[in-house]
C-alpha cells in the first residue's frame, strides 16, 4: 500500500534533483562535447549549464504561481480540455521514453563492464523492482532516500576527482580555448538529457513543505551540478586530450578508472563509481514510476487508491521500453533524436507558454 507521506522540504528536493542528473548520460558528456567544441569543452558545458540552471527558474516561478496544483490542473485551466489533455499526453510518452532510454542504456552500461555474463532483461528487472518499491513508499520516502544516497555519491565522487587532479597533466588543456556558437548548439540535445529530470518539477510544489521558496534553492543545486560537470569535462580533457575524448565510450570512467588507492580496497574505481550511478539512475526511475502514476490518476480522474495499479502497468511498460532497442547504439540513437525536441518543449516552450497565459487571465481579472 502507499503511505501517507506527502511532503518533502527543499533540502530533500535539492537531493532528489541532484541525483536525478547524475545519469548516463554524465558517462559519454564529455567525449560529445569534445566532438562538437574541442579544447573549449568545458567552458561550453559552463555556459550550457548555466542555461538550464535559468530554465529551471522558469519551472519553479510557474510552480510558485500556482502552487497548489501539478501540470495537469495548469495545462486543463489554461490550454483547454482537448489541448491541455494532449499536451499531457505528450508528457506522459516523454516520462515513458526518458525512463526507458535510460534503464536500457544502463543495464547496457553495467553488462559491459561488470557483469558480461548476466541477462541484461534481469538487470532491467531488478533495477526496476528496486525502484517501483522506493516510488511505492511515497514523496517523502524517496526525499529521504535521496538525503542518505547524496553522501554516498557526492562525497566518494569529490575524493576521486580530487585524486583525477593531481595526478593529471594540463599540457593537453592548452590551448585554452571558448566554445564556438556552432559547437555549443551542436551540443545542446546532449546536455538536455542531463537535465531532463528538471521535468519533476512540474509535479513537485504540492508536496513541498515550503512551495513559494523553491526558487533559489533549485537553481542552487543546478548550478553545483553545473560547477561538477564542468570539472568532470575539464578533467576527462587534461587526462586524454581534445583529440582522444570523443573517441572513448565512457570516458567519465574510463577516466576514473585511472586512479589507484594503494592498500585499500578500492581497486576498481569504475565498478564502485556504477554503483553511485545505479543509485541514481534507481532515484530517477523511482521518479518516473511515481510521477508517472500521479499524472495517470489525474488525467483519468482517478482515486488516489488507483495510483498503485497505474505503478505497476508503468514499471511493465517501461521493462518493455527498455528491451526494444535493438543494442546500444540504437537506444543512444533513439534518445539523441527524439529526447531534445521533447525537452525543448516541455522544458522551455511549455513553461513559457503557461506563464504567459497565466499572466495574461490575472491581468485580464483584474481589468474585468
Amino acid at each position: 500500500m502507499f503511505a501517507d507521506n506527502r511532503k518533502i522540504s527543499l533540502r530533500q528536493l535539492q537531493a532528489l534533483l541532484l541525483l536525478d542528473f547524475f545519469g548516463t548520460t554524465l558517462l559519454f558528456l564529455p567525449g560529445e562535447l569534445a566532438l562538437c567544441t574541442q579544447n573549449g569543452c568545458w567552458p561550453a558545458a559552463a555556459i550550457l549549464g548555466g542555461l538550464f540552471t535559468a530554465i529551471s527558474l522558469l519551472l519553479t516561478t510557474l510552480g510558485k504561481t500556482m502552487p497548489d496544483g501539478t501540470v495537469v490542473q495548469w495545462c486543463r485551466s489554461l490550454l483547454g480540455g482537448i489541448v491541455g489533455n494532449l499536451v499531457l499526453l505528450g508528457l506522459a510518452a516523454k516520462l515513458w521514453l526518458d525512463g526507458a532510454v535510460e534503464l536500457r542504456l544502463f543495464t547496457e552500461v553495467v553488462s559491459r563492464t561488470m557483469l558480461p555474463s548476466t541477462p541484461m532483461w534481469i538487470l532491467s528487472l531488478v533495477i526496476l523492482l528496486v525502484s517501483g518499491a522506493l516510488a511505492a513508499q511515497g514523496m517523502e520516502c524517496r526525499g529521504r532516500a535521496a538525503e542518505v544516497l547524496f553522501f554516498f555519491v557526492a562525497v566518494p565522487l569529490v575524493v576521486i576527482l580530487i585524486a583525477v587532479a593531481i595526478s593529471s597533466e594540463y599540457r593537453r588543456v592548452m590551448p585554452l580555448a571558448l566554445p564556438q556558437l556552432k559547437g555549443m548548439a551542436q551540443s545542446l540535445p546532449e546536455m538536455s538529457v542531463v537535465f531532463q529530470g528538471l521535468v519533476f518539477l512540474y509535479f513537485v510544489f504540492p508536496g513541498l513543505k515550503k512551495p513559494r521558496n523553491g526558487s533559489m534553492p533549485v537553481a542552487v543545486v543546478c548550478f553545483l551540478f553545473t560547477l561538477v560537470l564542468t570539472v568532470i569535462v575539464f578533467l576527462c580533457l587534461a587526462v586524454y586530450g581534445a583529440d582522444t575524448l570523443p573517441a572513448k565510450l565512457l570516458p567519465t570512467l574510463q577516466m576514473m578508472e585511472r586512479v589507484s588507492f594503494t592498500g585499500v580496497f578500492l581497486t576498481r574505481l569504475d565498478v564502485i563509481l556504477l554503483w553511485f550511478w545505479m543509485a541514481a539512475v534507481t532515484v530517477f526511475l523511482s521518479g518516473t514510476l511515481f510521477f508517472g502514476s500521479l499524472l495517470a490518476v489525474q488525467l483519468c480522474h482517478q482515486s488516489e487508491g488507483k495510483r498503485k495499479y497505474w505503478l505497476f502497468a508503468i514499471l511493465i511498460l517501461l521493462f518493455i521500453g527498455g528491451t526494444l532497442p535493438p543494442d546500444f547504439s540504437g537506444a543512444y540513437g533513439l534518445r539523441l533524436n527524439m529526447a531534445p525536441w521533447l525537452n525543448g518543449f516541455y522544458l522551455l516552450g511549455l513553461p513559457l507558454l503557461l506563464l504567459f497565459l497565466s499572466r495574461v487571465r490575472k491581468g485580464g481579472g483584474a481589468n474585468g
